[in-house]
């Protein structure tokens, strides 16, 4: 079967790949429709997030079940299937406590990092991780699935106040997914997307109430905020922990999604003085179905946010029109994407 098997950075590759086999009992082979490339995806490939040498990429799936399990029940072959990558073991410290996004076992089971992921032809994972899909959800809309309850898991450890000054800081699809969940809340507010390219982009997709500016500043003028700061940032892009810091206002909290190395000097005399929160969020915990859901009921614009579709075997055409250029060993932010499919 075809692969996209990561190498090192810049070094992705399509290759034949083994085809993988059913060994236990609550085990699914499903085969990949559809795959959507993640912004974690742009940064191994750019080599600013690390990932296991000959690991399979993709994480970001869905497809139908071609073969089941002896132990599995609630799955059949023929069904359309969402994919939760996020495994948990259910037994360790952190599962047992309530964070099952950070099992122990995740080291060796991170789908598309440390274990072979879903931009491929054929998938095995275990039926508790699958999600069957209604009729009218197509595979490419269902695979924002997981994107958004990355999201919705963020989004419910904020404490929200639909009167917040509110900003989204990146409006790639995990930013403007975090518009929509925050607007769902009854929260209204400004996505900053520094990319001309991709600004027209995000105020096509904005939930109500919702503006798409080009800075921080741009954007407390226009919501004409109390103190020309705000009371909620949400760090998309990894590289504005600095910024937000600076125009966070007392009592505010800053959430921290973006997955960038970017060490930055603060005061925690200040932090506490001002009553902030800083949050940190990755992967997603329970939200899964209702994720889907939302999907499925359309109060989330899953379809309206996929920008192309690409055959498996045109993977550096799609990671090009979302800045990612393998060939010249580039990362722009330069998109002129929002979400991009890959299907096998």
């Amino acid at each position: 079967m075809k692969a996209l098997v990561y190498l090192g950075a810049w070094d992705a590759v399509l290759r034949e790949a083994a085809v993988p086999v059913i060994r236990k009992p609550q085990e699914v082979l499903v085969r990949i429709r559809a795959s959507t490339i993640c912004g974690t995806d742009l940064g191994i490939v750019s080599g600013l997030y690390g990932a296991k040498e000959s690991v399979i990429l993709g994480h970001e799936a869905s497809g139908d079940v071609c073969e089941v399990g002896l132990g599995v029940s609630g799955i059949a072959v023929g069904d359309r299937v969402a994919i939760d990558p996020t495994y948990y073991c259910g037994r360790c410290w952190m599962c047992a406590n309530g964070s099952p996004n950070h099992c122990a076992q995740k080291t060796t089971t991170e789908t598309g990092v440390s274990s072979n992921g879903t931009f491929t032809d054929l998938y095995v994972t275990e039926d508790r991780f699958l999600y069957k899909l209604a009729d009218h959800v197509s595979f490419q809309e269902s695979c924002l699935t997981e994107p958004l309850s990355c999201v919705m898991t963020g989004t419910n450890q904020l404490k929200l106040r639909t009167n917040l000054d509110t900003v989204v800081i990146g409006g790639g699809p995990i930013g403007m997914l975090y518009c929509h969940s925050l607007g769902l809340r009854g929260l209204s507010g400004a996505v900053v997307e520094t990319s001309e390219a991709r600004l027209p982009l995000c105020a096509e997709l904005l939930p109500p109430h919702w503006i798409a500016c080009g800075s921080l500043q741009e954007a407390s003028e226009k919501l004409h905020t109390r103190t020309g700061d705000f009371d909620l940032i949400v760090d998309c892009c990894g590289v504005a922990a600095k910024e937000s810091l600076g125009r966070l206002n007392r009592c505010g909290q800053l959430l921290l999604v973006g997955l960038r190395r970017h060490p930055v000097e603060f005061d925690p005399m200040r932090i506490a003085d001002r009553s902030q929160r800083i949050v940190g969020s990755i992967d997603s915990i329970g939200t899964f179905s209702e994720s889907l859901q939302l999907i499925a009921s359309g109060k989330i614009p899953a379809k309206r946010m996929i920008s192309a579709e690409y055959p498996l075997e045109q993977f550096r055409e799609a990671f090009g029109i979302l800045g990612c250029d393998i060939g010249s060993k580039k990362q722009t932010s330069t998109a002129s994407a929002m979400k991009v499919v890959l299907s096998s």
